[in-house]
C-alpha cells in the first residue's frame, strides 16, 4: 500500500499486476502525518509535494521540544467539547474535517498540542482528555526526566525530599536503589544508558566513603548533584568531602549534608534552562518562600519576640 498526499487531500491506492485500485479520498490528513504540520520545520504533506515535484526535501526534525495528539471522535453532543477548551489552551491546534455524520467513534478530527516538555504537553491534554472521557486521569505515562539514586534503602528518609521537590515542580522522575559497593555491575549499567533513556539529571545520594555520585559522574555525560548523607561516625563530613573532591575532569555539583531539597531544586533550575516552564515554577516557588518570610515577619511585630518562640509555623 502507498499513500500520496496532496494538499489536504490523501489518496491511497494498491498496486496489483499492474492494476491502479482507487481506495480512498478524503478531506483530511493522514493519521501519521498529524504532528508534523504544528511541531516540525517541514510537514510530512509538504514533503511529499516537494518529493512530487522533484525539489529538494525540507527539514524534518522538530522545532519544539513536545509535541501531542488527540483524536476527536463521535461522541454525541459531547464530540466536540474538547475543541471548545482548546481555544482556551496555549500550544493547541485544531483540525475538524468537515465530516456530516457523526456516528458513534468516528474520527471527526484531531487537536494538536506542542509545549517545552512532555509534561506540559500532558498537563495541556489532560483538560480535554477528562472532557472526552472523565474517567482517563492521564493522557499518557511521562518518561523520567530526573533521576534519583541512592546507595542504601536507609538513605530514603533524606532524599525523599528531593523527591517531593520534583513532585511539587511537576517534573517526571524515578526513584531507586543504586549501590556502587554492592551492586557494580548495576551502576555501571545505569550510568552508561542513564542518557540513553532520556535522563536529563542525576542526583545521586551516598554516605560514608559515598563514592557513588563520583562513579556514576565518570560514567555518564550527564550533570551528578551530589547529596552526602549523614552518617553515624563523622556526621556527612566524610561523605562531603569524598563527593566534592572530585578529580578534575569529573565534575559533580555537590551540595550540604542530607540537603537533597536543594538538589532537587538545582535539577529544576538545570532543566529550566531549556525548558522555559520550570523556570517559571521556580519563580513561583521563591516567590513563595519570600511570603513565607514576610509572614513570619508580620507575626513576629504582632506577637513581639518573647512570645514568638511558641507559634508554628
Amino acid at each position: 500500500m502507498l499513500t500520496f498526499l496532496y494538499t489536504l487531500f490523501p489518496i491511497a491506492f494498491g498496486c496489483h499486476v499492474g492494476q491502479i485500485l482507487l481506495n480512498e479520498i478524503a478531506p483530511r490528513p493522514h493519521n501519521s502525518g498529524h504532528y508534523t504540520i504544528e511541531a516540525c520545520h517541514t510537514s510530512q504533506y509538504e514533503n511529499h509535494l516537494r518529493a512530487i515535484l522533484g525539489l529538494p526535501l525540507g527539514s524534518t526534525a522538530m522545532k519544539v521540544q513536545a509535541s501531542g495528539m488527540l483524536n476527536i471522535l463521535g461522541a454525541g453532543d459531547k464530540t466536540y467539547e474538547a475543541c471548545d477548551l482548546a481555544y482556551g489552551i496555549p500550544g493547541t491546534t485544531t483540525h475538524l474535517y468537515g465530516k456530516k455524520e457523526c456516528k458513534a467513534g468516528r474520527k471527526m478530527g484531531h487537536i494538536t498540542v506542542v509545549g517545552d516538555s512532555m509534561q506540559e504537553v500532558h498537563d495541556r491534554l489532560l483538560p480535554m482528555v477528562m472532557a472526552m472521557d472523565p474517567k482517563d486521569e492521564s493522557p499518557f505515562n511521562l518518561d523520567p526526566m530526573v533521576s534519583i539514586v541512592m546507595g542504601s534503602d536507609s538513605d530514603l528518609k533524606v532524599m525523599e525530599d528531593a523527591a517531593k521537590i520534583l513532585t511539587k515542580m511537576g517534573v517526571p522522575f524515578e526513584l531507586s536503589l543504586v549501590s556502587a559497593h554492592r551492586t557494580p555491575e548495576r551502576m555501571y549499567h545505569f550510568g552508561r544508558m542513564a542518557d540513553k533513556r532520556g535522563i536529563k539529571v542525576i542526583i545521586a545520594g551516598a554516605g560514608g566513603a559515598a563514592h557513588l555520585p563520583g562513579m556514576v559522574a565518570a560514567l555518564t555525560p550527564l550533570p551528578v548533584i551530589g547529596v552526602p548523607v549523614r552518617g553515624s561516625t563523622l556526621d556527612g563530613v566524610d561523605s562531603l568531602h569524598s563527593i566534592v573532591q572530585m578529580p578534575r575532569g569529573v565534575p559533580v555539583a555537590t551540595v550540604a549534608i542530607n540537603n537533597s531539597t536543594n538538589a532537587a531544586l538545582l535539577a529544576v533550575r538545570m532543566l529550566g534552562s531549556f525548558i522555559p516552564s520550570f523556570l517559571d515554577r521556580m519563580e513561583k516557588y521563591q516567590v513563595q518562600m519570600e511570603q513565607e518570610v514576610q509572614a513570619k515577619i508580620a507575626t513576629l511585630d504582632q506577637v513581639g519576640w518573647q512570645k514568638y518562640e511558641y507559634i508554628k509555623h
